[in-house]
C-alpha cells in the first residue's frame, strides 16, 4: 500500500489528528473542531473496522478518503481541512502511519481511567453485551505507547484532560485551536443535535449506545460524574489491577509539560 500522505495533503489544506482511549469525550471534542469553518471533512475512527473486523490497512485509508463532508452537517465551510479522530487501541501499532499524515501537532485526549473504564462497561451493559473485554481495549496501554512513540521520535504533541476540556471548554479549546493553527470562536462550543448520524464503521445497525449522548447533545456538558472506587471493578481477569495501573499512568500524564492547562 502506498502511503496516503501525498494524496491527503493534495486534497486538504491541513490534516489534524486526535487520538484517545475510549470514553474520553473524544467525539464531543471532535464536534468542537467540526464547527471550525476551515475544517471541512471528518474521518471518524477509520481504524475501527480493521481492529474489530480484520480488514487490512487499505480499509482505514479508504474510510479516510470517504470522510464526512461537514458542510452537510454544520453548514457552509470556508476551508477543506481534514480532521481524523481515532481510538488509541484501534490504531494500535500503526500509530506512526496515522501520525505521518498529520500536518499539525497531534492531540491526545485522556480522562480518569476509573471513569473511562466504568463508562465502557456501562455502555456495554445498555447494549446487552458482556461487560468483559480485553484489557487492551481500555486504550491505556496504547496511549502510553503512542506518547512514547512521539517522545522517542521527536514528535511534538498536545495532551488534553477531558475534565479540563469539559470544565473550561473555551479556555482549553482556544489553546488547542492555536496549536492546530485554527481560529477559535466560543460559538463552536454549541451545536444542533444530530441523532440521525451514524458514526461507527463497525457497528452499522441498531442504536449505537456509544454515541447516543453526544449526538443528542447541544454542546459541551460539564463533568458531574462521581469517580468510582477501585472496589467497583472486578478482580477477575485482572481488571482491578489494570485500573490501578492506568490511574498511576494518568496521574503521571497530568504532570506532562505538553498538557494544556485551563487559564483562569
Amino acid at each position: 500500500m502506498s502511503h496516503p500522505s501525498p494524496e491527503l495533503t493534495a486534497k486538504h489544506e491541513a490534516v489534524h489528528v486526535v487520538v484517545a482511549p475510549p470514553r474520553t469525550a473524544s467525539t464531543a471534542f471532535a464536534r468542537v473542531l467540526w464547527n471550525n469553518p476551515t475544517v471541512g471533512y471528518y474521518a471518524h475512527e477509520p481504524f475501527e473496522a480493521g481492529y474489530f473486523d480484520g480488514h487490512g490497512p487499505e480499509h482505514a485509508w479508504e474510510s479516510v478518503r470517504g470522510a464526512v463532508d461537514l458542510s452537510a452537517v454544520v453548514g457552509a465551510k470556508s476551508g477543506d481541512s481534514l480532521l481524523i479522530k481515532e481510538i488509541a487501541f484501534q490504531v494500535g501499532e500503526r500509530i506512526g502511519e496515522l501520525l505521518a499524515v498529520a500536518t499539525s501537532v497531534p492531540v491526545f485526549l485522556m480522562r480518569d481511567p476509573r471513569l473511562t473504564i466504568s463508562s465502557r462497561r456501562e455502555v456495554k451493559r445498555r447494549a446487552g453485551s458482556p461487560l468483559e473485554f480485553p484489557l487492551d481495549e481500555t486504550g491505556w496501554h496504547a496511549l502510553e505507547r503512542h506518547i512514547a512513540h512521539c517522545r522517542d521520535n521527536g514528535i511534538d504533541y498536545v495532551l488534553v484532560d477531558a475534565f479540563d476540556f469539559r470544565s473550561q471548554p473555551a479556555s482549553v479549546m482556544s489553546q488547542v485551536s492555536a496549536r492546530l493553527g485554527l481560529d477559535f470562536d466560543p460559538a463552536q462550543l454549541v451545536w444542533e443535535p444530530r441523532p440521525d448520524m451514524a458514526l461507527s464503521n463497525h457497528r452499522t445497525s441498531g442504536v449505537d449506545h456509544f454515541f447516543t449522548r453526544v449526538l443528542n447533545s447541544k454542546g459541551i456538558e460539564p463533568p458531574v460524574e462521581t469517580v468510582p472506587d477501585f472496589t467497583e471493578f472486578p478482580e477477575e481477569g485482572g481488571l482491578r489491577a489494570h485500573v490501578r495501573w492506568a490511574v498511576d499512568l494518568y496521574q503521571h500524564l497530568l504532570e506532562d509539560p505538553k498538557r494544556i492547562l485551563p487559564r483562569s
